[in-house]
């Protein structure tokens, strides 16, 4: 039976449940990063931690389980440190030249030509 996540007359508020932290370095060691509650809406959850040292972690997050589901956990590993610092190529930005002066400036040219052309043929015109 399907109902909406906020209850029938959308009245409840939903609450997450306690999600377990836990990170094993790669020589097996274990801490305890903390315990966090999910959102309850849509079961994601967040958690600020600086490790102890540099190198990889397995980070799992378990439910203990509750009235209304069972437990469950999930796992994701993350390194920690620095990188291997490999150059890379600084990306050259393509630029569009723009023409519009230039084109402005020889129709100008071309125009200002015309019209002394025209006043020296007037000039030798007169003159004869």
């Amino acid at each position: 039976m399907q109902k909406p996540i906020d209850g029938i007359w959308h009245n409840e508020t939903i609450t997450g449940v306690p999600v377990l932290l836990t990170a094993i370095n790669s020589n097996g060691d274990t801490v305890n990063v903390g315990t966090v509650t999910t959102d309850g809406y849509y079961g994601t959850f967040s958690k600020s931690w600086t490790p102890p040292a540099e190198g990889e972690y397995k980070i799992i997050a378990s439910f203990a389980g509750d009235d209304s589901y069972g437990g469950s956990s999930a796992a994701t590993s993350v390194t920690v440190g620095q990188e291997a610092s490999t150059p890379t190529a600084t990306p050259q930005i393509q630029t569009n030249i723009d023409n519009t002066m230039t084109i402005i400036g020889t129709g100008i040219a071309i125009i200002i030509a015309v019209i002394i052309s025209v006043a020296v043929a007037v000039l030798l015109l007169r003159k004869r």
